[in-house]
């Protein structure tokens, strides 16, 4: 009986280890909303991705809540990726599959910040299948034009956020 005693306080000595050592590996709570947002126009922007597009999520609060969002990304020469992202130069669709591809994440959009002004935080605008790089990067923008307007400032928190590599398989973007 001392042993079954033992070995349970043990057992329940190593789920508690356990239940710790998950807590430690959390993430870090990328915005608390439950902080005011000041009335105003906030701009925040991605870290490049890996081909040095960046993007830029604008926010207008309204009264304390997010009453507009526009998203877009610039690639690395300034160029807005638009209905020719994923072009050749010649403005020929070279690659089908990757065109098809880009312009899903273009689309993305307009639908990461029509959510974002629903749901009102970041954090619970959910990845749209084939954009999860526009995602990562609408998120990592989104959070840093949530925390101006919270008048806050980012300490790498957006940085924590997945970058995911461009270079995919077919069926994610």
């Amino acid at each position: 009986m001392n042993r079954r005693v033992t070995g349970r306080r043990a057992a329940a000595g190593l789920s508690i280890a356990g239940l710790a050592l998950l807590g430690a590996c959390a993430p870090p709570e990328l915005v608390d909303m439950s902080q005011p947002m000041k009335d105003g126009e906030y701009v925040g922007q991605s870290n490049p991705d890996e081909q040095g597009a960046v993007g830029t999520v604008t926010i207008t609060v309204t009264d304390g809540k997010i009453t507009a969002t526009s998203y877009e990304t610039v690639e690395a020469d300034g160029t807005v990726k638009g209905e020719d992202y994923g072009k050749t130069s010649s403005g020929a669709v070279g690659n089908a599959q990757f065109y098809k591809r880009a312009q899903a994440a273009v689309k993305s959009y307009d639908e990461y910040a029509a959510r974002l002004t629903e749901v009102q935080d970041p954090t619970s605008v959910d990845v749209i299948s084939g954009a999860t790089v526009a995602h990562s990067q609408f998120l990592q923008a989104a959070v840093r034009a949530v925390l101006k307007a919270q008048g806050l400032e980012d300490e790498d928190a957006a940085d924590s956020i997945n970058m995911p590599s461009l270079d995919l398989e077919e069926d994610e973007y």
